[in-house]
């Protein structure tokens, strides 16, 4: 009889510390989710390459700037990116928080390309992961691969898309 108390008490005892562990780890997920969200100022630079029938082209991307929101949608560490550049253009996605980090899923989108002699369509995926500092700025590295289709006077020309130095600096906006 002494024995089976005893089972009750330890297993009333592990069965509480499972519960506080839960607790525990689910709040740390969600103060995850509350650390990014929020709305930035972002700016978007770097370089890709254009690769048409062999030749390598270095093409730099005009700075993107805009508006990006991160949103808590209810899921312990997902949020979902909405960004807004300033010439009107929106991309949206979703991401998942680890800590300190952010790891998106890729994104698809077309960009018009202008390169010396072609203009063309590209096609692009972007991977990206980032980090948050304590200054609330968040720093994404993305890479890009994709497909170019020139629409200009070589309607034929196709080519592939890469870049691994695409760099994103969001910086929180103030509360007013």
């Amino acid at each position: 009889m002494l024995k089976l108390k005893i089972m009750k008490t330890n297993s009333l005892k592990t069965c509480a510390l499972l519960m506080l562990s839960c607790l525990f780890l689910s709040s740390c997920q969600k103060d995850g989710v509350k650390v990014f969200k929020g709305d930035y100022t972002y700016k978007t630079s770097g370089k890709i390459t254009v690769t048409i029938s062999g030749v390598a082209n270095p093409v730099k991307l005009l700075n993107r700037t805009g508006q990006m929101d991160i949103i808590d949608i209810g899921e312990d560490d997902r949020v979902m990116v909405v960004k807004t550049s300033l010439t009107g253009d929106v991309t949206s996605g979703y991401a998942t928080i680890e800590g300190d980090k952010i790891i998106f899923d890729p994104v698809t989108f077309n960009e018009t390309l202008i390169l010396l002699v072609e203009n063309g369509l590209a096609t692009i995926t972007s991977n990206a992961s980032g980090k948050i500092y304590e200054n609330n700025t968040i720093i994404i590295n993305e890479t890009y691969e994709g497909i170019f289709a020139g629409q200009g006077s070589y309607l034929n020309v196709l080519g592939t898309i890469s870049g691994d130095s695409i760099l994103t600096v969001a910086d929180r906006n103030e509360d007013d």
